[in-house]
């Protein structure tokens, strides 16, 4: 970018609203993010999103294509919808990016300006997608907001879902069963091993992934979201996540990535049945993984019988329940006196993520001899 443009592309950023869309918009690889408002407020969340992948995922230094509408105090009193204009005309005149997101900020929502009628205005004039997202956080803002309303940003470069005519004349339903995987957690330090255990559980079932939203994807891979036969959310406490994707789409969904080991046997059910597999497919998917959980199980042999306890710390809500299938499959014995496991922060997802969960425990439980 040279220096005549008037938004810059930064590595650094605003709140906890705008950092939870960003963690969504800047994985569309082939899209910008325009973060609407003072470059300030763009400085501290682009370089945190830049840090945490540098730390995350160590040989990632890329810079996402993030830009700021850079308001200056004229905007900030007088209105900024001109100056988002003339950044999204700069941005689509890069000839880059297949879609352009605009986050909208404290400041752009405090002073009213209609960032949705200026995106919709501009992706007719230019033919291309430019989605606003809803990230102010004035009132009520969470990081949480933030990564909700991306999810809605993107969802938008769907297709439309078919007439049940043209369902008939051309049917979707693949030869290979494909899954969307949606709203993994960019920023999660397992977020590549969690993936790599969905996929292989998938591979059980005979099944494959066919887009994620979104985790280093592309618009293109968006597009082809209607040709999967399951929906994966990675987590959807309140829900939302899930029924937004039901409202844009016929396909079923699974609101979590699977937790513990029954957990993830009936994950394997689940995922079968809503794919309309086999019996037969689904029975060997589930034996395979019983008996690849009971090779994991005995390389664990050596807890049995010890004492550990459990201490959340007062902020952690794992279920008591996967804690306590856990410790009675490792053969261990729960116990106040029993030395305090350290508990993650978010549940270890399927037999992958049990194993290394048990592997953080024996170091701890061999070192507190």
């Amino acid at each position: 970018m040279n220096s005549k443009n008037s938004h810059k592309n930064i590595s650094r950023l605003e709140g906890c609203t705008v950092i939870g869309a960003l963690t969504v918009t800047s994985f569309v690889t082939d899209a910008a993010t325009i973060v609407h408002g003072p470059a300030g407020c763009a400085h501290q969340s682009a370089s945190m999103i830049q840090s945490a992948m540098i730390y995350i995922y160590n040989e990632c230094y890329g810079i996402p294509e993030i830009f700021t509408s850079d308001m200056n105090e004229e905007e900030i009193i007088f209105g900024g919808e001109e100056r988002l204009k003339e950044t999204i005309r700069e941005t689509v005149a890069d000839g880059r990016y297949k879609a352009i997101f605009v986050i909208g900020t404290c400041i752009s929502d405090t002073i009213g300006d209609d960032i949705e009628t200026v995106c919709k205005n501009a992706s007719a004039e230019y033919n291309i997608p430019i989605i606003p997202i809803d990230a102010s956080g004035f009132l009520g803002g969470s990081f949480e907001k933030g990564f909700i309303s991306a999810i809605r940003g993107v969802t938008e470069l769907i297709p439309p879902r078919r007439t049940e005519a043209e369902t008939k004349e051309a049917p979707s339903e693949p030869e290979h069963k494909t899954v969307n995987i949606i709203a993994e957690k960019n920023l999660e330090y397992e977020v590549d091993e969690n993936f790599a255990e969905i996929k292989r559980l998938l591979s059980l079932l005979g099944a494959d992934v066919n887009t994620r939203i979104a985790r280093r994807t592309t618009v293109a891979d968006i597009a082809r979201f209607n040709n999967a036969a399951l929906n994966i959310v990675r987590d959807d406490p309140t829900g939302e996540i899930s029924a937004h994707i039901k409202s844009v789409s016929d396909i079923p969904v699974i609101g979590a990535f699977p937790t513990g080991l029954s957990g993830t046997i009936e994950f394997l059910k689940d995922a079968g049945r809503l794919m309309n597999l086999d019996e037969a497919v689904i029975d060997a998917a589930v034996s395979s993984e019983l008996k690849n959980q009971e090779e994991m199980l005995k390389r664990f042999a050596d807890l049995k019988g010890k004492k550990v306890s459990f201490d959340l710390f007062g902020f952690q809500k794992l279920d008591s329940a996967f804690l306590d299938e856990i410790a009675e499959r490792a053969g261990l014995k729960i116990d106040i006196d029993g030395p305090a496991i350290m508990i993650p922060f978010y549940t270890p997802v399927g037999t992958a993520g049990v194993k290394q969960m048990l592997v953080q425990w024996r170091r701890f439980i061999n070192g507190k001899r």
